[in-house]
Order: structure tokens, then C-alpha cells, then sequence
């Protein structure tokens, strides 16, 4: 699934932090903080523009990661969630969120991203998390996370010691 397309056909524009600094003068200190020095504590986040929506990812991300950060921003406007969070910059994150909107929408973009089904059948074939990555276009720390979370690899682990595959 591609993210850039679902926002596309839900009619919400997504924007780098490179073309957000580079329309408002005086934002280059901050687009060299979130990009450079520290892209750790700003990944994307979705915001409510009156009735619209926006979305701004970090684009000093490499492409997986941006790709799993669009899906999961994605997955808050599917899931309808409350666009509460507060952003800010102290501390290690820059953000505060809902907990259970979080996880409801790490679950989705991963259901998204790399459907239960494909992750059962690639674990049965003995597919590397490398190679999951790379089939479907994500880091292969989602690959990783999800081919596990899901229980894949151990649904797999115990068919072959069964003998049933």
C-alpha cells in the first residue's frame, strides 16, 4: 500500500519539512535541528488546518521510514482519532500523545504496510527481514517488528515442528 497515495485520495497534502522552511523565512535553524541535529524527535505529524488536514513528515528521514511514518499518520485520520496532540520540543520527544491512539495506529499502518496474511506466508518461506523490507518498501526495522508482532515467525516456528508445513 502506498501512503502517499491514500493521502492523496483522502485529500491530504503532505509536506517535507525542506518545502515548509523554505516557504516561511527563518525556519532553516529549525529544519537544520529536525533534519540534522536532531531528526530523532520529529518524524511527522498531522495537523488540523480548520477543517482540513496536513500532514508534515520529516523528509531527513531515509524513504522507508518516511513510507511507515506516512501510513501510521495516515492510519489516525482511518481510525478518526482527536487531533489533540500538543507538539513541542523539550525533552526527548516532540510531542505528547494519546497512548491508545498511538498504538490503534501503529497496529493499522502495520496491517497496512505488511498485511498478517503476507507476513504468515513469507515467515512459512523462511523470508529474511531484509527481504520483507525490501519487497515492500519499508526500513527493515518495520519489517522486523511487524514479521514478529504479528506472530508470524512463530506460527511458522511451531507448523514446522508439528510437521505441518
Amino acid at each position: 500500500m502506498d501512503p502517499y497515495a491514500l493521502a492523496e485520495l483522502y485529500g491530504i497534502d503532505v509536506f517535507t519539512l525542506h518545502e515548509v522552511a523554505e516557504d516561511h523565512s527563518g525556519a532553516m535553524a529549525a529544519l537544520r535541528h529536525f533534519t540534522e541535529v536532531r531528526p530523532d524527535v520529529f518524524s511527522a505529524a498531522v495537523l488540523c488546518l480548520g477543517r482540513r488536514r496536513v500532514i508534515v513528515e520529516n523528509s531527513g528521514h531515509e524513504r522507508p521510514r518516511r513510507v511507515s511514518t506516512l501510513a501510521h499518520e495516515m492510519s489516525h485520520v482511518l481510525l478518526e482519532h482527536e487531533f489533540t496532540t500538543l507538539l513541542r520540543t523539550s525533552g526527548r520527544e516532540c510531542r505528547d500523545s494519546d497512548h491508545d491512539q498511538e498504538s490503534e495506529a501503529a497496529e493499522l499502518s502495520g496491517e497496512l504496510l505488511l498485511p498478517f496474511d503476507a507476513a504468515r506466508r513469507l515467515a512459512h518461506n523462511g523470508v529474511s527481514d531484509e527481504s520483507v523490507a525490501a519487497r515492500f518498501g519499508i526500513s527493515t526495522e518495520f519489517a522486523r517488528w511487524r514479521m514478529n508482532a504479528t506472530g508470524a515467525r512463530l506460527i511458522a516456528q511451531r507448523a514446522k515442528t508439528r510437521g505441518n508445513y
